[in-house]
């Protein structure tokens, strides 16, 4: 297995052979960034707490820089990709690796992880972001633990509480089923090439149990957005105009009529949907 060896995938001139060898530049609307930290690399995989019994699911492996780190735990590894020229480089390096070349968006998350993945840890590509996490949240079962490189704005996004600025939906849908934490803020200049902007290192821990116990999560997520598209608005007056039937119940649920969403905890949400 010697020559199967691709190198230290997190030096930039390992990483440039392998785009030259394939004939490839990176593409930026798939958010090709890779990373040449390996600190940072030790650092996700620290934070995935990962043992031999675990099966992973990474997102985008590209040249397979953690790809490489998350084989070596002796956990067995499933990667989504759906690069062509990364799907022949990493059949190539990696044939211990189960590999699902498709766009992660178009992945049956349930199947996967009824079939036995419990932690997901990835470097997600930009453009897929919020929306796979939601996807993963949503799914059943859930994953015991995600560690995973996102924007920072998405990162602020995820972790933000009620009453500051970036707190809404999104954090509303992974806080009510997992702990969330900002481990790490990376620098682009830990990428090649370098993106506009920062990333974060997020570490989700699902909960022993939901913050609330839902009884209709699809009107749940539909009123939390009717609110969230006029976050300036108090709460009141948005409901009173396009949802009268929740408007009369925000007493009950404990909700100040002239609240803005973003002041409304998850606990208070779950009250009045219910």
């Amino acid at each position: 297995m010697e020559n199967m060896i691709p190198g230290k995938l997190t030096s930039p001139s390992v990483i440039r052979a392998h785009l030259d060898r394939l004939g490839h530049r990176p593409n930026k609307g798939l958010g090709q960034n890779y990373l040449i930290d390996a600190n940072i690399l030790n650092i996700i995989v620290d934070a995935a707490q990962i043992s031999a019994d675990d099966r992973l699911l990474e997102i985008g492996p590209g040249l397979g820089a953690l790809t490489q780190a998350l084989l070596k735990t002796g956990a067995p590894l499933t990667a989504i990709e759906k690069d062509p020229a990364m799907i022949a480089h990493l059949q190539h390096y990696f044939p211990p690796l189960n590999l699902i070349e498709r766009d992660v968006l178009d992945v049956d998350l349930n199947k996967i992880f009824s079939g036995g993945v419990n932690k997901i840890v990835a470097n997600l590509p930009y453009s897929v972001g919020s929306r796979f996490i939601v996807n993963a949240v949503e799914s059943a079962p859930l994953p015991e633990r995600m560690v995973l490189m996102v924007q920072k704005e998405v990162a602020d996004r995820l972790t933000a509480q009620p009453g500051k600025d970036p707190y809404g939906s999104l954090a509303i849908w992974t806080q009510l089923k997992y702990i969330v934490k900002n481990i790490k803020s990376v620098s682009p200049t830990c990428f090649m090439p370098a993106p506009n902007v920062w990333s974060s290192i997020v570490q989700f821990e699902k909960r022993a149990s939901p913050l609330a116990e839902i009884n209709n999560y699809a009107r749940f997520k539909q009123i939390i957005k009717l609110c969230f598209t006029q976050r300036r608005k108090q709460i009141g007056s948005t409901l009173h105009k396009n949802a009268p039937e929740y408007f009369e119940k925000l007493s009950a649920a404990g909700i100040n009529p002239e609240l803005r969403p973003a002041s409304i905890s998850i606990e208070q949400w779950a009250a009045l949907l219910n």
